[in-house]
């Protein structure tokens, strides 16, 4: 700041007060300190800004390197927050860096508030760092008082998933989840409420989150002894593609011989030679409201009837590769 004053032939005060945009200076006078700032290359410190005004306006954001959905998130994220005066610092975990890792560094670096993407740590533990910054987790559904939550209806979605098939007549539906996963759980437990329901069985096979995971528990229900189902329903859109590319390797005709329905409806599900019947998750809708709550948290906002847990309804999304089972069955 004291280069700036030189530079404008002006007091560092007066330098102070046109950057701090306080009363005090003309509008001559506001322009030529901005004019000298940016001919000699200063950038205000944000960083020593908020530490002095003792609130920070980052919001800290945990992701997984290896989720295109997250990917999607983190656009939504930056759309929610761009006219504001917030901004997002990314902390992402990868195969060689945990979740905790990756949390931990947006507590160092001193965040206001932290959008757990997909968290995968025990309540306790998510407890344990909201002590410190407010935390809303992002598909996982808050389950302890201290934590907000911003997920998919998954109970809804799974149940349109069973409901469109058993519809279509088919009474074998396999489910390949994931386990340990965000909202698998709740998947697992909508799949089944909905198999009971409709009078279908229900199989549940585990699985993962990527095509290998998805072609290898195709394979293994294929190989498996008894009547196999006919149609699966993957975790995700990427383990749903693993077994529908499985299927066509070994001559098995989708949908006529075994329908297939994904989950998020990604870039994967909309591809002209795949067309993957699937759920769609609202993103856009996940991540404003994520962004909200977290600026509502940090700012201090906090309204008993505002439920800790807020879930945006899904869409099931009908393409290529369902249609009834073969006669034969």
């Amino acid at each position: 700041m004291a280069d700036v004053a030189r530079a404008a032939g002006v007091s560092k005060t007066l330098v102070s007060i046109v950057f701090r945009d306080a009363p005090g200076a003309s509008e001559q006078t506001r322009a030529r300190v901005l004019q000298a700032a940016e001919r000699i290359g200063y950038v205000r410190d944000e960083r020593a800004r908020m530490l002095r005004s003792n609130m920070s306006t980052d919001l800290g954001v945990c992701f997984s390197t290896r989720d295109p959905m997250q990917h999607d998130l983190l656009d939504g994220l930056y759309r929610a927050t761009a006219n504001t005066r917030y901004n997002l610092i990314l902390s992402g975990a990868s195969q060689t860096r945990t979740q905790e890792e990756a949390i931990a560094s947006l507590v160092a670096f001193r965040c206001g508030a932290l959008i757990a993407l997909g968290p995968q740590l025990s309540d306790e533990r998510l407890l344990a760092v909201a002590q410190g910054v407010p935390v809303v987790c992002v598909a996982r559904p808050a389950t302890a008082p201290g934590l907000d939550s911003v997920t998919s209806d998954d109970l809804t979605g799974i149940r349109q998933a069973v409901e469109h098939l058993a519809g279509l007549g088919h009474r074998r539906i396999a489910l390949l989840y994931s386990p340990g996963d965000s909202g698998s759980a709740e998947r697992e437990a909508g799949f089944q409420q909905a198999v009971r329901a409709l009078g279908v069985e229900g199989i549940l096979h585990p699985a993962g989150r990527t095509s290998a995971d998805g072609a290898r528990a195709m394979a293994e229900i294929l190989a498996s002894p008894g009547p196999r189902p006919t149609a699966v329903i993957g975790f995700n859109d990427r383990c749903a593609k693993g077994a529908l590319d499985l299927l066509l390797r070994r001559g098995i005709a989708v949908p006529q011989e075994m329908s297939v329905v994904g989950y998020d409806d990604s870039e994967i599900a909309q591809l002209d030679h795949v067309r993957l019947t699937t759920v769609r998750q609202d993103t856009e809708r996940i991540a404003r409201f994520a962004a909200e709550r977290a600026i509502q948290r940090l700012s201090g906002i906090y309204l008993e009837s505002q439920p800790a847990a807020l879930f945006i309804p899904t869409e099931f999304v009908i393409r290529e590769t369902t249609g009834p089972p073969p006669q034969t069955d």
